[in-house]
């Protein structure tokens, strides 16, 4: 790359590259400090830099307000030349991925120590209502002293997104909650069985719900929304029972049944002994919490370098806590300077007005006159604050709709996803262009798009696309007679279906009988399309289960989570409840 610097960071190398940006060693000469700088490359395609923009910045913003040894540091955030940029904490150490996938398996007080941090950091997350969506050993730094780091908080929160993609599902689907799966609002609870996964592959080095001759990620997605885990002293004797009741908890189907911080996950998780391999299934009470684990050496010189340098540290993130507080009494003092010299300014507005009132001589007729016009300031008064209530209620049913379609975009885009790993056979009747309805049909090719309009200065979310092809499981054949051949032949070209053909020919070399042999794929969409004017959603079928084009509306409460669920076991022919808005169409 031929940039050398961002904003005031001297870039020096280039630590690695992905499909939409790049990692760089940089230092910041202010400070002399080493940093890593993130960026987007600036050649993205158009459709999709506005959703990468907004995940890049949603990163700084999530991971920038956590202060944690435990979660990636976030310095600065900026954009030079076009091109966005974060400089953040350079991390030294490899992923626990790495770690997983090159060195045997760890000790389990090694293991129960790092999980245990990486739950401290979930827990302040949690205290800042931060969903970070995709936990898992790839997003996992250790430190070569065994330091764990969460980082990667692209997908936290609830995404918004203008993307065009082929499903983007929010979170890798081996480590996802069953809440996640099903398309339900998820919460930080959600991360706590994440972190599950994680501390279940950590000690059998697989994760709880794939299974040998998995070939999508379809059924590793069933078994977390609808079967439980096997208990890991199953799977290795050796493993201590300890871990059980820890992973019964993280692990619980239901979030109300989950830890409920995670914070109480990594208290349990410290209580772990080294020799509690024959130790019960409830973790011990009265255990310690185990100190990080260090870096074996032998020279006095080193320990006590080391020794010093965790003084350092501690005295250092107290240092940063009292700069914080200090910060924060310096705004409040501010803010309350601030509402002094308000209330004063009004005081100063109401005494003017009675002085000029006693100056213009207001007799009793005055009075009168006085009571007149307050009665009609406050006529205006009250009309101002209909309009105001009716301002307000426009704006929140308008965020309403909004977010409504963006729920409907990022389910159809985890839909479109699993689709495209499943190709499902649909166990109900498709509408098949000169086949009538057909059952069995495989569903694929499945493709999700979002565009955004603005709403009064705010970016909206206008309509949803979601595309898909069905085809039959083996060529069928369609008889066609006369001169009707030819217009299919180009009905077929124009909707890209492959076919072949036979038959008889007179002798213009025109089909007089012919025979067409064809598979498919043919095409189906369903576009939601929002009203903001009178709120609601509008609905395009086009092939979706029945053949050719149909309408519904939809009020702004019936497009919910329930609704959209029921759309896509309705695609797949396995309920029918969506049938019932087809309807009352019309």
């Amino acid at each position: 790359m031929d940039q050398k610097q961002f904003g005031r960071y001297v870039i020096v190398s280039e630590l690695g590259r992905g499909a939409m940006g790049a990692v760089h060693r940089a230092v910041d000469p202010l400070i002399e400090r080493d940093v890593a700088i993130k960026t987007l490359l600036p050649n993205l395609p158009p459709e999709i830099l506005v959703e990468v923009r907004e995940r890049f910045l949603r990163e700084a913003r999530s991971a920038g307000r956590l202060n944690h040894p435990n979660i990636v540091t976030v310095y600065d955030v900026g954009e030079q030349d076009g091109v966005a940029y974060i400089a953040m904490e350079l991390l030294e150490g490899q992923s626990l991925q790495q770690i997983l996938r090159e060195t045997p398996r760890l000790p389990m007080a090694t293991i129960a120590d790092l999980v245990a941090q990486v739950a401290d950091g979930l827990d302040l997350a949690q205290r800042f209502t931060i969903t970070h969506r995709d936990i898992k050993p790839a997003n996992i730094m250790v430190s070569a002293d065994w330091r764990a780091k969460v980082t990667d908080f692209g997908v936290a929160h609830v995404a918004s997104s203008s993307m065009t993609q082929t499903g983007s599902a929010l979170g890798s689907p081996k480590y996802m909650s069953p809440e996640a799966v099903t398309g339900q609002p998820v919460d930080p609870r959600s991360d706590i069985f994440s972190l599950g996964v994680v501390l279940y592959e950590m000690l059998v080095r697989r994760t709880p719900f794939e299974r040998t001759g998995d070939n999508t990620v379809f059924a590793v997605m069933h078994r977390i929304a609808g079967e439980p885990h096997v208990p890991v002293t199953q799977i290795d004797p050796r493993i201590a029972g300890f871990f059980d009741a820890i992973l019964d908890r993280a692990l619980a189907k239901s979030p109300d049944k989950r830890y409920q911080r995670a914070g109480d996950m990594a208290n349990d998780l410290r209580k772990f002994q080294p020799d509690a391999g024959a130790a019960p299934a409830k973790p011990m009470q009265s255990a310690k919490p185990m100190q990080p684990v260090k870096p074996a050496t032998s020279d006095p010189a080193a320990t006590t370098l080391i020794d010093d340098l965790d003084v350092f540290a501690k005295g250092f993130e107290n240092y940063q806590q009292e700069t914080l507080r200090a910060e924060a009494a310096e705004r409040q003092r501010k803010d309350e300077e601030i509402q002094r010299w308000a209330e004063a300014e009004e005081k100063r507005r109401q005494a003017f007005d009675r002085e000029r009132e006693s100056k213009a001589g207001i007799t009793q007729a005055g009075t009168r006159r006085s009571a007149a016009m307050d009665l009609l300031k406050q006529k205006v008064a009250d009309r101002t604050a209909n309009v105001s209530s009716d301002q307000t209620r426009r704006i929140e049913a308008i965020a309403r709709i909004d977010e409504r379609l963006r729920a409907a975009f990022r389910y159809l885009s985890e839909f479109a996803t699993v689709l495209n790993e499943a190709h499902p056979v649909s166990e109900g009747k498709q509408g098949v262009m000169f086949f009538g309805d057909r059952a069995g049909m495989v569903l694929s090719e499945g493709f999700t798009d979002m565009r955004t309009r603005d709403v009064h200065g705010k970016s909206c979310a206008d309509h949803v696309t979601f595309k898909y092809r069905v085809r039959f499981p083996k060529p069928e054949r369609l008889e066609i007679a006369g001169q009707e051949a030819q217009r299919i032949q180009e009905r077929l070209k124009s909707l890209g279906i492959q076919y072949e053909i036979s038959g008889k020919k007179d002798a213009k070399g025109e089909y007089t009988q012919a025979t067409f042999l064809l598979t498919g794929p043919f095409p189906c969409q369903a576009v939601l399309r929002a009203d903001y004017d009178e709120p609601g959603f509008g609905i395009e079928l086009l092939n979706v289960r029945h053949q050719g084009p149909a309408k519904l509306r939809l009020a702004p409460e019936e497009l919910n989570d329930g609704v959209l669920d029921e759309f896509g076991t309705w695609l797949l022919g396995a309920d029918e409840a969506f049938e019932r808005f087809l309807k009352r169409r019309g």
